[in-house]
C-alpha cells in the first residue's frame, strides 16, 4: 500500500503535535480520506451532561479525546475518560474503548470493573505511516472487511494488537481460576507435549498458551461469521457442534483451547470476541 501524499502530509502534521483543535481536525480528515468514514458517522463535540463534559469525537464504539500534550494532560484523561466510557456503555449497552492523543502520542483505554486500563500506547512515526494506520484501524475498528495482508493481520490480531491486549488480562485471570481443574490441566499438558514434539524442545509458556487460545477462538468466530451461522453458545461454537448441526463436517472441531468455557467468565469472553 502506497499512501497518497495528502495522507503522508497529514501524518507529518499530526506527529508535530499541532494542538487540541488541529489534532481533532486532522483526526477527522484522516478518518474521512483514508478510511472512508462518512461525516454523518462522526459525532464531534458531543455533550455529556451526566459527567459535565463534552466528547471531542464519537466514532462507533470509540471515544476520542484530543490533547495538546498527552504527557502533560494525562491526569485529565485519567479523570475524564472513565466517566465518558461509563456514560456511553450505560446508554448504548455495549463495550466502548477510548483513545487519547496529541497527534504524536496515542493511548487506547477500556473500563474493567469501573477501573480505567491502558490497553496500548503507540507513537506516530510518519515514516511508518502504513503501520500506524493499521494500528489505528484495529484500535477503532473502522472497516467491516480487511485485506488479509501480513501487516494487517499482525496489527489486528498479533500479540501487540489492541484486540489481544483487551483479552490478555482476562485470560490470565481465567487461568488462575482454572489451572487446578484436572481436565483443563490435561489439555494444557497435551498442547505442551505436541509443541515439544514439533520443535524438539520445551517452548510452552503461559503467554504462548494464551496467544494460541485467543487466535483459535478468533478463527472459529471468523468461520462462524463466514458461514453466516447464528450461535450464542460458546461451548457449541468451540466444540464444532454449531457447524455439525448445519451439516458442515470437519471444519471446526473440539481442541485444547475450549478450556476457557469451563468458567462463566470464559464464556462471556468468547461472546465478546
Amino acid at each position: 500500500m502506497n499512501l497518497p501524499q495528502t495522507t503522508i502530509d497529514l501524518l507529518h502534521h499530526l506527529a508535530s503535535r499541532p494542538g487540541h483543535d488541529e489534532v481533532k481536525a486532522d483526526f477527522r480528515q484522516l478518518l474521512v480520506t483514508e478510511f472512508g468514514v462518512e461525516l454523518g458517522a462522526l459525532d464531534f463535540e458531543r455533550r455529556v451532561p451526566e459527567v459535565r463534559g463534552r466528547l471531542d469525537a464519537l466514532i462507533g464504539p470509540t471515544v476520542f479525546e484530543a490533547k495538546s500534550d498527552l504527557d502533560r494532560e494525562w491526569q485529565d484523561v485519567e479523570r475524564r475518560m472513565p466517566d465518558y466510557l461509563a456514560d456511553r456503555q450505560r446508554e448504548e449497552k455495549e463495550h466502548f474503548v477510548g483513545i487519547a492523543s496529541d497527534g504524536h502520542k496515542w493511548a487506547v483505554f477500556e473500563l474493567n470493573a469501573d477501573k480505567l486500563l491502558v490497553l496500548k500506547r503507540t507513537v506516530l512515526d510518519p515514516e511508518r505511516g502504513e503501520s500506524f494506520l493499521a494500528w489505528l484501524d484495529g484500535a477503532v475498528a473502522l472497516r467491516s472487511s480487511l485485506a488479509p495482508a501480513p501487516l494487517t493481520i499482525r496489527a489486528e490480531l498479533g500479540e501487540d494488537s489492541v484486540a489481544y491486549h483487551r483479552v490478555d488480562a482476562q485470560l490470565h485471570s481465567l487461568w488462575e481460576k482454572l489451572k487446578s481443574n484436572a481436565v483443563v490441566l490435561l489439555k494444557r499438558q497435551l498442547w505442551a507435549d505436541l509443541l515439544k514434539l514439533v520443535y524438539g524442545r520445551e517452548v510452552e509458556s503461559d503467554q504462548l498458551w494464551f496467544q494460541h487460545t485467543f487466535l483459535v477462538i478468533v478463527a472459529k468466530c471468523i468461520a462462524l461469521a463466514v458461514m453466516r451461522l447464528n450461535e450464542d453458545d460458546p461451548q457449541r461454537l468451540l466444540s464444532g457442534e454449531a457447524f455439525n448441526a448445519a451439516g458442515i463436517q470437519g471444519a471446526v472441531e473440539s481442541d485444547f483451547f475450549d478450556w476457557v468455557t469451563a468458567a462463566p467468565d470464559g464464556e462471556a469472553l468468547v461472546r465478546r470476541t
